[in-house]
């Protein structure tokens, strides 16, 4: 009777699970091995339903306990690999995998993940000589060749990755990662066309619910490429669907406002998303919300907690408090720092999803200018402080982001390209990049003989109000498109950005529309950036000399 009723339940759940319903799946799982907890499918059943779902802590522990009921099971080891791996702990991952290899030699799931732990640990020289090796062996097998692709994409190799992409296709024409990473790299050098037509071509129907949600993502991207922001705002919805890698869940005490709701007589809080430099840049959004019509009655923000002594000067009239972030079963969750009362909010809303109600298209970027307001009194002792420095225009330098992980490494040049740039006499480098910058600014003194001044007493990272105000008291900033790169443009402060040709963020125009100062320096091909700073050092060198 209690097998017959496990089976019953687990039956259900496979169902549930093939339909993309892991919640209910995981719930009809959860049942079967209440009632036993030694039934092996029952925990498998249950780690593959939560994890399908996000939940990436239930499928850790589901996974443990099949593992003490099948110590060694390759597969358990291998999906114990790959949740260790979406949870950012790579050397456990490594762990994992290499006994899963041990127990079933030449595994070609196990290779691969193995493969993006040794990755994910700056040891993509290995991992690459280990999917090579396995290739020599096993040349005919479209998922490692799909996997050194992906490798070797994201070291900046498009050549080599492009031909690992086509012999994936060639051996598996119909091998949707293949095809999906394929039109990937086409977005990364810029042809977002081509990339277009690829993803499109996909079918979503039978995709789980993190390989849709990743595809729309990428063709979100493609399409404001393009500039078509319609279709494009309708597919960057999915940045915060659960099956989206790293989207936020939401705790937030309120009904959701979406698009094509009504504002008018709403008490509507706006919840800052994404990154930092994510919600600066959304944040020009608000005045256009606070100048229309049929505007909320009411507006609050929660915003990033260094971010709001700027936001309740920028904005007044508006409540401003911090946003918190924390991470419940493996995913972040976004909720407010502070204790909310019945009624105090009649509605809230990502930030980004004010995008299709006011930039349907990117003439509604007109206009406008700066948004936010650095404190006065800082700039002001901050021009003062930059006089002392050295002659010449002062020019604040950025050149990472905090976020380098997979293709979006591939939008930063490396430091010994911006040689030309350091070499314009009579320039006052400033450092503005926040986190260890100690090996670039050796590398300019050392090499280049040019000395990039760290502004004293100011923390980069932490201090964005003093950020926001250096940036206003410098002559300009140069740089790439980075959290601190977006406060100094919403202050209107004189900026120049270097992009990588597959920027969403440009809209499919030949200038930045987020920030109509901004000065627009953008590569023709994915890592060509030599022409870039040259282009860069021309203007410098002109401007300079005015």
């Amino acid at each position: 009777m209690t097998a017959g009723r496990i089976g019953t339940l687990l039956a259900q759940a496979m169902s549930h699970l093939e339909a993309f319903r892991p919640d209910e799946a995981a719930s009809l799982a959860r049942s079967a091995v209440e009632i036993d907890r030694t039934s092996l499918a029952g925990w498998r059943l249950l780690a593959l339903a939560c994890e399908a779902g996000g939940d990436l802590a239930g499928a850790l522990s589901a996974c443990e306990a099949a593992l003490a009921l099948a110590p060694g099971d390759p597969d358990l080891l291998t999906r114990l690999g790959r949740i260790a791996l979406e949870l950012d702990l790579a050397g456990a991952a490594e762990g994992l995998l290499r006994q899963a290899l041990a127990a079933r030699p030449g595994d070609t799931s196990a290779t691969c993940l193995l493969a993006r732990a040794l990755a994910a640990q700056a040891r993509s020289d290995e991992a690459a000589d280990m999917l090579m090796a396995y290739l020599a062996d096993r040349p005919d097998d479209p998922v490692v060749w799909d996997a050194l692709g992906v490798l070797v994409a994201e070291r900046g190799d498009a050549a080599t990755a492009r031909t690992c992409f086509a012999e994936a296709l060639r051996l598996a024409p119909d091998f949707t990662p293949a095809r999906f990473n394929a039109a990937n790299l086409l977005i990364s050098e810029g042809d977002s066309e081509g990339a277009l037509q690829a993803l499109e071509q996909i079918p979503e129907a039978d995709l789980a619910a993190r390989d849709r949600a990743t595809l729309v993502f990428s063709r979100a991207c493609a399409r404001l490429r393009l500039g078509d922001l319609s279709g494009g705002w309708t597919d960057y919805a999915i940045r915060n669907d659960p099956g989206f890698p790293g989207a936020a869940a939401f705790d937030i005490p309120a009904p959701r406002w979406r698009p094509g709701d009504p504002l008018a007589g709403q008490k509507l809080l706006v919840v800052g998303e994404q990154g930092l430099g994510d919600e600066v840049m959304f944040a020009g959004l608000l005045p256009d919300l606070l100048s229309r019509k049929d505007r909320p009655v009411a507006l609050s923000l929660a915003v990033e907690p260094r971010l709001t002594g700027l936001f309740r000067r920028s904005f007044p009239g508006v409540t401003v408090s911090a946003h918190t972030t924390h991470t419940l079963a493996g995913r972040r969750v976004r909720g407010l720092a502070e204790p909310t009362h019945p009624g105090q909010y009649s509605a809230w809303t990502p930030m980004a999803d004010l995008l299709p109600l006011l930039r349907s298209d990117v003439s509604a970027f007109q206009g406008g200018g700066a948004f936010l307001v650095a404190d006065p009194d800082r700039v002001r002792d901050w021009r003062g402080r930059l006089a002392g420095m050295g002659p010449g225009p002062r020019v604040g330098l950025l050149w990472k982001s905090g976020l380098l992980s997979g293709l979006r490494g591939n939008a930063f040049a490396a430091f010994a390209a911006w040689a030309p740039v350091l070499r314009v006499p009579g320039v006052t480098f400033v450092n503005l990049q926040y986190d260890d910058c100690s090996e670039e600014i050796a590398f300019a003194r050392d090499r280049l003989g040019v000395e990039i001044r760290t502004p004293a007493g100011l923390d980069l990272k932490q201090d964005l109000e003093g950020v926001a105000a250096l940036s206003c008291a410098l002559d300009l900033v140069v740089g790439a498109s980075n959290a601190s790169f977006n406060l100094a443009a919403a202050c209107g402060a004189p900026t120049w950005l270097i992009t990588a040709p597959d920027a969403w963020t440009t809209l499919g125009s030949d200038h930045y529309p987020w920030y109509p100062q901004v000065r627009l320096f953008a590569s023709r091909r994915a890592g060509d950036w030599d022409k870039v700073f040259l282009s860069v050092a021309e203007a410098l060198a002109a401007s300079s000399a005015a």
